[in-house]
């Protein structure tokens, strides 16, 4: 699994906007290259559930990946392919001691110390951010300022080789080149494809940005 887009889900565009959205993006994509992260923190377990099985069964037929914010044990039941983990959700072990050994894991990373963390647990991708400014769809959610492109360079410095690193933070299709330059393996994006009328259209052209297309 070598995802170069991943859509971070955020509930406040609403499920079935979600899922269209999804299944614009996969089409558009190779098989293989788009990632789906569940982020949902506040939902009733019974109804994300529901929903975590929606999407598992939109992306495996078009060839996409799943992974579960937060919650191995959901990302097991379900059949994901992995979890991705903040910074209160547990070890990158651990989460592979429930959804097994070869379930992806990526972590979010704010720091440097915390790309240094990923390498050492193991981790297979990173979510650097926030690299741009940006503004977040929810009304619950805060704006943040951007660490910018340097946070990239030197997250590569520090990660070299060993795994995967994702651009997270006001990134679009207009910005995406500059950060594979500075040394993003791909890039996680909420925004600039759950509101955009073209989904399919930016990421497409995000993710030949990203493989040098």
């Amino acid at each position: 699994m070598e995802p170069v887009v991943i859509l971070v889900t955020d509930p406040a565009f609403g499920d079935d906007p979600i899922v269209q959205c999804v299944e614009a993006v996969a089409r558009a994509l190779p098989r293989g290259a788009f990632c789906v992260q569940l982020r949902d923190k506040h939902r009733a377990l019974v109804s994300l559930r529901v929903f975590a099985s929606r999407l598992r069964l939109v992306t495996k037929s078009l060839g996409a990946s799943l992974l579960i914010n937060g919650d191995p044990r959901l990302a097991r039941d379900i059949g994901a392919d992995g979890v991705h983990l903040g910074r209160d959700a547990g070890s990158v072990a651990a989460a592979r001691t429930v959804c097994g050994g070869n379930a992806w894991v990526s972590v979010s990373a704010h720091s440097d110390n915390a790309v240094r963390r990923a390498v050492r647990d193991g981790a297979d991708g990173v979510l650097v951010s926030p690299v741009f400014p940006s503004r977040p769809p929810s009304v619950y959610a805060e704006e943040k300022e951007g660490r910018g492109l340097q946070a990239l360079r030197s997250a590569r410095v520090v990660a070299a080789d060993r795994l995967r690193l994702f651009a997270l933070g006001g990134v679009d299709a207009d910005n995406a080149r500059a950060c594979a330059q500075a040394g993003a393996g791909g890039v996680a994006v909420v925004r600039a494809l759950l509101a955009s009328p073209e989904p399919g259209r930016v990421a497409r052209a995000m993710h030949d940005a990203m493989v040098g297309r």
